[in-house]
This record gives structure tokens, sequence and C-alpha cells, in this order.
């Protein structure tokens, strides 16, 4: 490979620009650095890892994800409900957590419990019999 065709895959370059566009940034920069070797096999391994199978309906290797959007619509399409439930979960553990440690609401339980178990009546009989 001669030098402009290896300046022609490093960033600003018309091969990385499309590279970039179909495959995204983490494709062109493994180009790019596979293009400094001069070695053609070498980024034709590179963009390998990260063309697509039987037109684009599977990915060899998970290909960079450049926004925060492609992030989301991947979570969506492969499993809408993981993350929600997951972090749902973790919150109401640490509220519920949280609250039966309040040393008031443990107060509360005990008395109500203390009732349930006939306190009250306990009390009642004490009283009465003063």
């Amino acid at each position: 490979m001669d030098a402009t065709l290896i300046a022609r895959y490093q960033s600003g370059g018309d091969i990385y620009a499309s590279i970039l566009a179909q495959h995204g940034q983490t494709a062109a920069v493994a180009c790019a650095a596979a293009a400094l070797t001069g070695d053609e096999t070498q980024i034709n391994a590179a963009l390998a890892l990260y063309e697509t199978a039987a037109g684009n309906a599977t990915v060899a290797v998970p290909m960079a994800t450049d926004t925060t959007a492609s992030d989301f619509l991947n979570q969506i399409e492969t499993d809408p409900l993981a993350a929600p439930l997951e972090d749902a979960n973790k919150v109401l553990n640490n509220s519920f957590l949280s609250f039966l440690k309040n040393p008031t609401v443990l107060l509360v339980i005990g008395v109500i419990i203390f009732f349930v178990l006939g306190g009250g009546d306990l009390i009642r009989r004490k009283m009465k019999g003063n």
C-alpha cells in the first residue's frame, strides 16, 4: 500500500468517513490502525469484525454505538423491561429496608403487634384490678 491510500484510511480521509458512516467510530479507528501497517489483509480482518452477515440481519461482533439513542433502541428491541424492572426492584428494596430500619416505624409496629396479641385486654384488666 502506498502512503496516499494509507492516508485515505486515516481520520479525515474519504475511506475513513465511509467506514465511520457504515460501521461507527470503533470500526473506522480499527481500520485506520490496521492501515498504518500497510497490510491490506489486516484492514480486511478489522473491517470483517464490524460487517454484518446475511444483509444486516446479524452482527458478527457487536458494533460500537455512537449515541445514547441507539443504545436505548437496542435495549427496547432486545429486552424492553430488563433495566426498568431491575432498577425499580433496587429502589423498592432500598426504600423498604430503609423504612423498616427507622426506629419510629419499629416502635409503631411493636405497638400494633402488642395490641393484636391482646395487649389492650391486659391493660384493661390491670386498670380494673386497681
